[in-house]
């Protein structure tokens, strides 16, 4: 296995605060670069981890089996999700319709997605909808992610939002919105238009229920519609590939996907269990005897 920053981080007991101040950098930086989001990432990964030996840390971990679990797969889910969510941010695209919708059933990956996306592209932001919170919570929470502030009124936090999307068109993105009762998403809707910003619904099935028995709703809502399907066989394989750098045989492939169950949580939760037995076995690799080992 090829030497990374993760493993070396790992091999030495290093955390990301304490190779951020051996190497004179901000935290914000190593957490880029493990996740691969950084520019030119493969080039500063190896400076940093060159600042890290020449501080004395020389262990390198290519004997240790590790996981990435914060790396983009891009799976035809993650794939499916990008398209809507660049097609909703996309300067020349219609603001007609301009409310997209992302569905699927729990722990398919659709929060791992969500937050990538806005990793990636500085004009998306995320916010998390939390079950009881008010208009004024929600707004709040979407002006501290545009500009970072907080105001305390409901008509300053949408002065907020009409001033941004004056500048430049953001991309809104609101995780667990199946959560939402019909008055959130209604101010939703009325945000959208108002304020001429793409807003981007991310939740379990029962999101499509509730905006379905709204005319008003369903008739904003982007098409296609983005659905977060099981996981297929090449996914599980495609994931640890990208996140171990591992090409397992077919018939463990199968296994792990039985496992998984269609859930990416699952999925990389497995993961990490294996790599943790594979490391206290000497092992870099997984073995059809580890599986026996989980839960």
């Amino acid at each position: 296995m090829s030497v990374n920053l993760t493993s070396v981080l790992k091999a030495n007991g290093l955390s990301m605060k304490q190779a951020a101040e051996i190497c004179g950098v901000d935290k914000s930086l190593i957490v880029k670069v493990v996740g691969q989001n950084y520019h030119n990432w493969q080039q500063k990964e190896k400076e940093l981890i060159s600042a890290i030996q020449e501080a004395g840390y020389h262990k390198t971990g290519d004997d240790l089996l590790t996981i990435n679990t914060d790396i983009l797969v891009k799976t035809s889910n993650v794939s499916r999700f990008f398209d809507l969510a660049d097609d909703l941010a996309n300067p020349d695209s219609s603001l007609s319709s301009s409310l997209g919708m992302a569905i699927g059933t729990a722990e398919r990956g659709k929060t791992h997605a969500a937050k990538h996306y806005c990793r990636r592209n500085e004009n998306a932001v995320y916010t998390l909808y939390v079950d009881g919170f008010s208009r004024v919570q929600l707004l709040r929470n979407i002006c501290a992610e545009l500009v970072g502030s907080r105001p305390y009124s409901f008509g300053s936090c949408v002065s907020i939002i009409q001033e941004v999307s004056r500048v430049n068109r953001r991309l809104i993105i609101i995780d667990e919105a199946d959560k939402c009762p019909l008055s959130i998403l209604e101010m939703l809707r009325g945000l959208n238009e108002s304020c001429e910003i793409p807003i981007l619904l991310v939740g379990e099935e029962a999101l499509k229920g509730k905006v379905d028995a709204v005319p008003r709703l369903r008739s904003r809502i982007r098409k296609p519609i983005c659905v977060f399907e099981s996981l297929s066989i090449s996914d599980v394989s495609v994931y640890y590939s990208a996140a171990a750098g591992l090409s397992l045989d077919q018939p463990l492939i199968e296994n792990l996907y039985r496992r998984a169950r269609g859930g990416f949580r699952t999925l990389t939760n497995d993961s990490l269990a294996l790599a943790k037995i594979a490391r206290s076995s000497g092992l870099n690799t997984i073995t059809p005897a580890m599986l026996d080992q989980l839960a």
